[in-house]
């Protein structure tokens, strides 16, 4: 798209939007913390996008900041629930419970613990590499800022979609203290607080501590007692500040995290397996499950088919015959499989007994800054970060009481992290220059428990899969801007980045660690070549089971990517005496590529998505009206997308569909937003937001480049050219009205209102010749209420809420693996009570 039709495009909306993206730049600049909530009384934030302190109204990027005062007001507790302020955001729980986040149809869909995200998150400017080391983000916080469009030049590479960063609570001169508690539905109870202040001339301290318990809001269909869900969370982050000399400053933090929560469990939304071609073939069958559905099963069974499934018909026999079993467990397990009933109640849901409970997660992070004043307008500031997250839970992949991808999983996340910068701040020119590192290792091991699925005939029930990985990432960069006039600014930044990435892999027989006894034959049933494997080593293949062609590596595969890359951003602002401004922006940010935690039957599944790179042009305004009662805003955006880095799906003869990474090699985002803020009148504050979006796949994308035909999660195969992005609904909003009167002399009142709205979208691709129906996520809206009262001089706040008040039913997420077809839903109704209150 040329840049005139995109400027043209942000003039027009100027002028014609009505409302528009949610303002979460309203506040004052944000209470400082030892204080109450309280209404704000002006509408500048302060925010830190260029990596120092900016009104947001003079930077020429969209962004939206939230205090943490209105965080707890709209019930925002992490990364998940932004879109709640954040039109165009999306949250998205892959199937090992590792979060996804996407800003503007920009994403990354995998489960690898060390998976480097296209929206990266960080605290007080120090990255959380991954989104799994995503803990204690809700502790003691200050507000939070999110930065729209590639964000590569200042905030280095996996921030192409863009990035989310977390302000905490700063230790204080003087002694403060604050105390918040909360009880609600499911019998879930937060307390938290934190105390601040002064140990020694020019050394100060903060610690915040919170703990979360209970929750449980799943039931069992099969065990209607049997409950999931709960919280057991024990969060704490010590902060000092000391001042050794007046130019130099130096902060601590050390933050530590205890997690025994439930992982959630999928929902069972049926299986290919019971479907049949006609009403007789369904009677003969022998399947009280059946279901007719003569197109669906004709595209599985005809090989000239787009959703041909070789395996289909086998794999469907043998479930089937596995219902009239003389050996209960495995007649149950069927059964389940085939039976387990389909329910649309934000509750319900299933798993394998005693599969899901506590998990064992924790992690730790200890971060530094440094910041010496060479001058009154030089600045030398040095950051560092030492972080690890434990992770070991189980997780149940098929929505069933049946064991057919039962998944207990263990590893870790480690990183280190430094950055050193050189900042000069005169009247017209702002600069910074600097360099860093990134180091990152992941261990990530899991079982596969395959008793019940379809595929394990004469073949395996149990495998651990282990994967290791290793990330050093290298940056140098500069950013500038310059005032040409008091109006005019002109901008520009620029990033090299260096990525070396190792992976070794071993898909493997762990008879010697779970119990199976003896070395399996891997094909023994289908071939006449069969391959001995002992325990422990290794068996993806080369070559064909079928064919009998089929080579082990039995050691583990290794294999290395190198990769480089320039990020850069221009623009100018231009700031109206009236205080409107106009900004426009052209960036291009790459993300590295990827390697991926995935359990493979050939050696081809290994290899990596290479880096992908998006081109983004962007104009925009931000307008402050009657004398800042009213605050519009407004963007229109292009992203040129090249190598889109997705976790796809290749055909195997014996086992279905498997997971690979890949890579779209064109597409694009188009998209316009806007948000509203207006004050009407003393205490009344309404604010609206939305994003509309239009995405597609630009190129031919059919297969991979050694030559596998691609498959989307529904199991067609062809050209998805033409087709959406994943997770990218055209159209998400969002409005929120607050209150407050003041009822004696010391008694405030308030309600509040929030509304948050997705449309239709489809979790995987799609177009007309490839249908992909059971992977839409229907829209929804959901409606949260508040109402309480506060002291006139902020130091205490009772609070009773309500999320989701119209129990809307709604899913987050659709996917299958091996045998069914599996949602995530949100919570249902949940009601509480809360109380804050500052010393």
């Amino acid at each position: 798209m040329k840049m005139k039709a995109i400027f043209s495009s942000a003039s027009f909306m100027a002028l014609t939007i009505p409302l528009a993206q949610t303002a979460l730049a309203q506040e004052a600049p944000p209470p400082p913390p030892e204080k109450a909530p309280s209404a704000a009384t002006t509408n500048e934030i302060i925010v830190t996008a260029n990596k120092r302190a900016q009104s947001v109204n003079d930077v020429g990027l969209t962004i939206q900041a939230a205090s943490g005062v209105e965080l707890a007001q709209r019930g925002i507790t992490s990364p998940s629930e932004l879109s709640k302020l954040v039109p165009g955001f999306t949250f998205t729980q892959s199937l090992y419970s590792t979060p996804v986040f996407t800003l503007r149809g920009i994403g990354l869909y995998d489960a690898t613990f060390g998976a480097a995200p296209s929206v990266s998150v960080y605290t007080d400017q120090i990255p959380r590499n991954v989104p799994v080391m995503s803990d204690a983000l809700e502790l003691d916080i200050e507000r939070v800022e999110v930065l729209k469009g590639p964000q590569g030049t200042l905030f280095g590479q996996s921030s192409t979609g863009g990035a989310i960063n977390y302000i905490v609570g700063k230790p204080t001169k003087d002694f403060h203290a604050g105390f918040d508690a909360s009880y609600e539905r499911f019998n879930k109870a937060e307390v938290g607080g934190f105390v601040s202040g002064p140990l020694a001339d020019n050394v100060q301290a903060r610690l915040a501590v919170k703990g979360v318990s209970g929750g449980a809001w799943q039931r069992s269909l099969s065990r209607p007692d049997d409950e999931n869900g709960d919280q057991r969370k024990l969060m704490a982050r010590l902060s000092l500040n000391f001042q050794p000399t007046e130019r130099l400053s130096v902060e601590l933090m050390a933050t530590g995290v205890r997690d025994r929560s439930d992982p959630l469990a999928p929902q069972y939304a049926g299986t290919v397996l019971n479907i049949y071609g006609s009403q007789a073939q369904a009677a003969a069958s022998g399947n009280p499950y059946a279901q007719v559905d003569p197109q669906r099963y004709a595209d599985l069974t005809t090989p000239t088919s787009a959703g041909y499934d070789a395996s289909f018909t086998g794999r469907q026999s043998i479930v089937v015959g596995r219902l009239s079993s003389s050996d209960a467990a495995v007649a149950a397990g069927a059964n389940a499989l085939l039976g387990t009933p389909v329910s649309n109640k934000a509750r319900d849901a299933d798993w394998t007994q005693g599969l899901l409970g506590r998990s064992d997660n924790s992690y730790y992070q200890f971060a530094g800054r440094g910041d010496l004043e060479l001058s009154d307008t030089l600045k030398l500031t040095y950051m560092g970060a030492l972080a690890k997250q434990k992770l070991a839970y189980n997780q149940d992949l098929d929505g069933t009481s049946a064991q057919v991808v039962d998944v207990p999983l263990f590893g870790n996340v480690r990183s280190f992290n430094q950055e050193l910068r050189l900042a000069l701040d005169t009247d017209r020119f702002n600069g910074i220059i600097g360099a860093s590192y990134d180091n990152l290792r992941t261990s990530q091991n899991n079982y596969f428990y395959l008793g019940d699925y379809s595929a394990n005939a004469d073949l395996i029930t149990t495998t651990l899969n282990n994967y290791d990985s290793r990330m050093r990432s290298y940056g140098l960069f500069a950013n500038g801007e310059f005032k040409i006039t008091p109006q005019l600014t002109i901008q520009g930044g620029i990033r090299y980045t260096n990525n070396k990435q190792q992976a070794t892999y071993c898909y493997n027989d762990p008879a010697s660690d779970a119990g199976q006894g003896t070395a399996i034959l891997y094909g023994s049933a289908l071939n006449s070549v069969p391959i001995n494997i002992l325990p422990g080593q290794c068996f993806p293949t080369t070559g064909d089971l079928l064919t009998g062609t089929a080579v082990s590596t039995l050691t583990p595969v290794t294999s290395h990517l190198k990769e480089d890359n320039v990020s850069f951003r221009v623009g100018a602002n231009y700031k109206f005496d009236q205080g409107t401004l106009l900004y426009a922006t052209v960036s291009q940010g790459y993300k590295a590529g990827i390697f991926s935690a995935i359990g493979a039957s050939k050696v081809s599944q290994y290899s990596p998505a290479t880096q992908e790179k998006v081109i983004a042009y962007e104009g925009g305004f931000k307008m402050p009206l009657a004398g800042d009662a009213v605050q519009l805003n407004g963007a229109v955006f292009y992203y040129d997308y090249s190598d889109k880095q997705v976790r796809g799906r290749v055909q195997d003869a014996v086992f279905g569909l498997l997971e690979k990474m890949l890579n779209v090699p064109k597409s694009y985002v188009f998209g316009l937003e806007g948000d509203l803020v207006v004050r009407p009148t003393k205490g009344l504050r309404i604010s609206a937001g939305a994003t509309y979006l239009k995405s597609k796949v630009s190129s031919d994308y059919s297969t991979t480049p050694d030559g596998f035909a691609i498959y989307n999660a529904a199991g067609y195969t062809g050209n998805f050219k033409g087709s959406p992005l994943p997770y990218t609904p055209k159209f998400s909003a969002n409005a929120d009205i607050q209150y407050d009167i003041a009822v004696s002399d010391n008694l405030n009142a308030f309600v509040g209102a929030g509304l948050t709205y997705q449309s239709r979208q489809n979790t995987t691709f799609h177009n007309a010749s490839l249908p992909a129906d059971d992977f839409y996520i229907d829209g929804y809206a959901l409606l949260d209420l508040r109402a309480g009262v506060s002291s006139q001089d902020g130091r205490w706040r009772v609070t009773a809420y309500g999320r989701n008040v119209t129990n809307k039913s709604y899913v987050t997420a659709v996917s299958t693996y091996l045998d069914t077809l599996i949602r995530y839903r949100g919570k249902p109704t949940v009601y509480g009570l809360s109380l804050a209150y500052r010393y």
